[in-house]
């Protein structure tokens, strides 16, 4: 009788947690697996100079309206893809400043296999006003819901106001 009496009252303490982790379990499995993060498009393109492609280089997306930013590293093909918390996981829909630098050492021409001076600082191939927020003159607006393919075809000339993709 006394093993009959603790069996039962084992199942009435532990029966109630079974049943919420079961329910938990069912409840994440038909909720799907979020990163918890805001949702991102895709954003990809290609960054020339002068008609050719860039090299080296990378890309920063700056909210208008203020979060978090993306980043974007060019291959030397002139290809980039953003991300905002991996490197490419996308872009939070909305409107950017754009920021591009490509730098290397002096006399390079971003090729990996330039020598390198260690003592030397960087310099820019591109007009170092892209580097720049406010004086790069570029801004895009990311769509949501599609992927979004932003090509940036930099020159030598100042824009004399933003330029708006």
């Amino acid at each position: 009788m006394i093993e009959k009496v603790a069996d039962d009252s084992f199942r009435l303490m532990y029966l109630p947690r079974l049943i919420l982790t079961l329910f938990c379990v069912v409840l994440l499995t038909m909720s799907g697996c979020g990163d918890g993060h805001p949702k991102r498009s895709a954003v990809t393109g290609t960054v020339s100079y002068n008609g050719k492609p860039l090299s080296i280089g990378s890309l920063v997306f700056i909210p208008v309206g203020g979060g978090p930013s993306a980043q974007g590293k060019v291959d030397r093909n002139g290809f980039y893809e953003m991300g905002t918390y991996d490197d490419d996981d996308g872009v939070i829909p909305g409107d950017y400043k754009i920021m591009i630098t490509a730098l290397t050492s002096p006399g390079g021409s971003g090729l990996p296999e330039d020598a390198v001076d260690g003592n030397a600082g960087p310099v820019s191939v591109i007009p170092e006003w892209y580097g720049d927020l406010e004086k790069s003159g570029l801004r895009v607006t990311v769509v949501a819901d599609k992927a979004n393919t932003i090509d940036f075809p930099l020159t030598d000339d100042k824009p004399k106001e933003p330029v708006t993709k």
